[in-house]
């Protein structure tokens, strides 16, 4: 005969003391799972949806451009919601509405649209928050958090006004853009940022966490270019020159003096972003890389250099502004002299995968919005250098393998 009180342990309900503790396990093992996660896409892309990915035939295509929201990101980051969830366990809806003053209701649906949308926070349990590892980022990341706020205080607002200002000014001139519109300002982003030292800050955190991307390291200039054969030297000391403009703090250089000791390298750029900027390069480097001001839209002062590079500038720049630039190196050019464009490159439509084509594409109208700029085809840059000179010569475009952006050469000929 079966022992009754067996039967009894079989059949009858659990203590709710033991559903709340294998609730609570089964919502920590969830919470670690989602912070062990690596997060599928960089942290600047968040505010990026992956509408496009379909046909234009296919339904789902409209719902997706339903579901391109902004609202759950900006609120999440409006509110700093991430630095009020605990790290480690979860904090109830009710408790985090308390903390960061967005009320209950539009936090739930603001912090559930992200949770399916963007994988930025879960539920582990029914009615309580955790994070995951795409929110995580944005508490331990300051790069992470600068650019999810430039998105959504100056990006999405531009490009909300941009063909409005196209239809107002019909120009390409950069105080004329879709940015300036929508801070109501008639200068440029530059020029405003030179004015508003705490959105350069924040703005340049951004361009931190999109230069750190896996396609856009300076390893593929350095790696991807044949610097050593820059005017080589059998002894081993410095004999070619490279002008590195608009190089900000010398970065790339820095890279590059490790690869060519052949090289000597003089970074230019505006004032305050060369000011002070010596303190960073190593000491074995110090004799070997200078600092200038300069406008690059004002005559070349070093005459002479071997390689004039220009790495992510004239995709910020209109045509004529670029023209501009290059008719400022012609002065200083000798023979066999080489201008070096480390830029996106928008190709033939269908040569590249769909995943980098939508990249550029991104990119590109990025740059229409910020700057009344472009990125640019070989057509293009044909066009761009025979108009600035028609000495430059043997113009060649490569893309080194993994690299988010080309390579573009052109030799001055003098004749």
């Amino acid at each position: 005969m079966a022992d009754t009180r067996m039967v009894q342990l079989a059949t009858n309900p659990p203590h709710p003391s033991t559903k709340m503790v294998r609730s609570n396990l089964a919502s920590s093992q969830k919470i670690s799972a989602e912070l062990a996660r690596t997060p599928s896409t960089p942290a600047w892309s968040f505010t990026t949806s992956s509408w496009g990915h379909h046909s234009p035939s296919d339904p789902t295509a409209i719902d997706e451009i339903i579901q391109l929201n902004p609202i759950s990101l900006q609120a999440i980051y409006k509110y700093d919601i991430p630095s009020k969830v605990p790290i480690h366990g979860d904090i109830s809806f009710a408790d985090l509405s308390a903390k960061c003053g967005l009320d209950l209701i539009n936090l739930r649906r603001c912090l559930r649209f992200a949770m399916v949308y963007h994988y930025i926070f879960c539920e582990p349990r029914p009615g309580f928050v955790a994070h995951t590892a795409a929110s995580r980022v944005l508490v331990d990341s300051p790069t992470a958090r600068s650019g999810v706020g430039w998105f959504f205080d100056e990006l999405f607002q531009a490009s909300a006004r941009t063909l409005e200002a196209k239809q107002k000014w019909g120009s390409d001139e950069p105080q004329h853009s879709g940015w300036s519109l929508s801070q109501n300002t008639d200068q440029s982003l530059w020029a405003h940022y030179a004015a508003h030292p705490e959105m350069a800050q924040r703005f340049a955190g951004c361009m931190s966490a999109i230069a750190g991307m896996v396609g856009r390291l300076p390893s593929f200039l350095v790696n991807g270019y044949p610097w050593t054969s820059v005017a080589s030297s059998s002894s081993g000391k410095a004999k070619g020159t490279v002008v590195d403009i608009g190089g900000s703090k010398g970065t790339i250089c820095i890279e590059m003096a490790r690869a060519a000791p052949n090289l000597h390298f003089i970074v230019q750029d505006l004032p305050e972003m060369v000011h002070g900027a010596e303190a960073g390069v190593p000491a074995d480097l110090k004799t070997r890389i200078d600092f200038m001001a300069h406008d690059m839209f004002t005559e070349q002062p070093v005459r002479g250099a071997d390689v004039y590079p220009f790495r992510n500038v004239f995709h910020n720049w209109s045509d004529g502004h670029t023209v501009q630039a290059l008719k400022a190196l012609v002065s200083a050019l000798k023979p066999g002299a080489r201008v070096v464009v480390n830029d996106y490159f928008t190709p033939e439509p269908g040569t590249m995968t769909a995943s980098k084509e939508r990249e550029v594409r991104a990119m590109d109208m990025i740059m229409f919005t910020l700057f009344n700029a472009r990125e640019r085809e070989k057509r293009d840059w044909e066009m761009i250098f025979q108009q600035a000179d028609p000495r430059f010569k043997d113009l060649r475009i490569w893309t080194p393998e993994g690299s988010a952006l080309c390579i573009i050469e052109c030799e001055w000929r003098n004749r």
